[in-house]
């Protein structure tokens, strides 16, 4: 397109909130905001808080949720908000979250007369099955969260798996497939990093690191791996597993941990880690630990992969799409005997294991920048259907 794509994205949170969605869209918009005309709409945040980006940020009302711990954002009861959304120019829409946002969303392209798409990022359905505790009332809100997709031009999704997914929430309309990648730079020199992470986490050089990272939320299945541990401790192997982040259920995993015989020396909680130590805890692990069945994609793996570091995933899992076993990566049963297993067969080959880290770096990474281009191909085809069709 000759002139700039005048994009809008839109989403139900944001920074300084951080999960997997915010990090998408937010590296969307770093790797964009020269290439389009961008603006985002997205919930205010506390006060005191002030956006500092190289792309424009348009922010609504909004209410925190303690259960999410999220700042939720009001669009439709923000005349302000509205006013100022109405004079944005836009060729496009792009949704990132099927609530409040997605509805105003829809609302506004339909004034605008323009194009309007959203990625499938998050299965809702185990959510509400563990916030309305009835199988039967999470189906009838996954069922409703698939008529409003149904109502987008086009949705995108990562992967076939999160496509059956997807179509199991009724969803019947166009679907493309469109990666999501990391911010990181492939490392060239993994040894380099390595050494620096020994002395920034106190490690000797032969001692076994097992990773996690993300929110530790029950959905995460952070319990399922410390079972699976314990097993691989009762044989006795001796390593420290880092868990880093942190959420609702911090408390409960160490008190577990605790439980289950587990030092402070072999299970380390690090809480926040500040993003300019990533490259360091992922260069030194020796495998990263993700049974996830939440997850749609599991970003970690590919920043895990930025530095040749495989993981152990469960068979046919979201988390898990890209992965063969014993290739570029593991893939266990969904149960902790197997789990364990698996991590002992990738431990018990160091010099196998750094080789299917380095296919994990061959087939598993990619950045944002490619991701982007990707995306922006894709919205510039489909405003081009559009107008062509208009």
């Amino acid at each position: 397109m000759e002139e700039k794509i005048k994009i809008i994205f839109g989403m139900d949170s944001y920074l300084p909130d951080v999960d997997g969605v915010v990090n998408c869209v937010h590296n969307y918009s770093l790797n964009l905001h020269k290439k389009a005309d961008l603006n985002l709409m997205v919930p205010k945040h506390k006060k005191g808080y002030e956006d500092n980006f190289p792309y424009k940020v348009n922010r609504c009302k909004s209410m925190h949720i303690p259960i999410i711990n999220n700042y939720y954002g009001f669009p439709s009861q923000d005349k302000k908000f509205k006013k100022v959304m109405d004079e944005v120019d836009a060729d496009i829409i792009h949704i990132h979250s099927p609530f409040n946002m997605a509805k105003y969303g829809l609302s506004l392209a339909k004034k605008k007369n323009i194009p309007i798409v959203a990625t499938f990022h998050s299965n809702m359905r185990p959510i509400f099955r563990s916030v309305v505790k009835s199988k039967w009332i999470a189906e009838k809100m996954v069922q409703r969260l698939g008529k409003l997709y149904n109502k987008f031009d086009e949705v995108f999704v990562c992967s076939p798996i999160v496509e059956e997914q997807l179509r199991s929430f009724g969803y019947t309309g166009k679907v493309s497939y469109l990666p999501f990648g990391t911010e990181l730079e492939k490392c060239e020199n993994v040894d380099k990093v390595v050494k620096q992470a020994n002395e920034k986490f106190n490690l000797k050089e032969d001692e076994l690191v097992f990773l996690y990272v993300g929110r530790l939320m029950k959905l995460k299945r952070i319990d399922f791996i410390l079972d699976s541990l314990k097993i691989v401790k009762d044989k006795g192997i001796k390593f420290k597993f880092f868990i880093v982040g942190k959420g609702s259920e911090s408390k409960k995993l160490k008190k577990y941990s605790k439980k289950l015989g587990f030092s402070d020396d072999e299970v380390i909680f690090t809480g926040f880690m500040d993003r300019d130590d990533f490259p360091l805890i992922n260069a030194r692990a020796d495998l990263l630990l993700f049974p996830s069945l939440y997850d749609n994609f599991g970003l970690v793996k590919v920043e895990a992969a930025a530095y040749s570091t495989a993981g152990v995933f469960i068979n046919n899992s979201c988390a898990g799409y890209g992965v063969t076993d014993g290739v570029n990566g593991f893939l266990s049963k969904d149960n902790i005997q197997s789990f364990s297993e698996k991590i002992l067969q990738a431990i018990n080959d160091k010099e196998k294991l750094k080789e299917i880290g380095k296919n994990a770096s061959r087939d598993i990474y990619i950045h944002w920048r490619d991701c982007s281009e990707k995306l922006l191909e894709k919205l510039e085809q489909i405003v081009k259907e559009k107008n062509a069709k208009n």
